[in-house]
């Protein structure tokens, strides 16, 4: 029983190292990918060579929005405003690309949890307000990715 478990536990660790390996090729690959294409996406804190290659791969030509306003609602980071009479509310929009969606919540949460510019500037903001400070993420990721050709 021992050695079966042993056996088993020496495969399995023998296949996580095969993973890792082909995961850190991907990233190397897609790294020179971006860096080739001249993208400065990966000088923002939170994003990396993935979240990079995301944003390039479904953002495509970043001119094609007329302002960052339309950019944030089409990623879904622009809020919706749920006011009712004299209370101001937003709340979170559920339409808007979710991949893209999901890397710029990744950037800012890393960015958070980091001392960055960009927790800086959360900390100086009053309330908790995540959807906005996930918007001015994306104000930034915006002008750094270039059109794709």
């Amino acid at each position: 029983m021992g050695k079966t478990r042993r056996r088993l536990a020496v495969e399995l660790i023998g296949e996580l190292e095969g993973i890792d390996k082909k995961i850190k090729t991907a990233e190397k690959d897609l790294k020179e990918l971006a860096v080739a294409r001249g993208c400065t996406l990966m000088d923002l804190h939170g994003i990396g060579p993935s979240g990079a290659a995301r944003l390039l791969a479904d953002v495509g030509d970043i001119r094609r929005f007329a302002d960052r306003d339309r950019f944030a609602s089409w990623n879904g980071t622009a809020p919706l405003d749920a006011s009712s009479g004299d209370q101001k509310r937003h709340r979170l929009s559920r339409a808007g690309n979710r991949r893209i969606n999901r890397t710029l919540h990744i950037m800012a949460v890393v960015q958070l949890r980091n001392r960055t510019e960009d927790r800086a500037m959360r900390g100086r903001c009053s309330g908790w307000r995540p959807l906005l400070f996930e918007d001015g993420v994306a104000d930034r990721v915006q002008p750094s990715a270039g059109p794709v050709e």
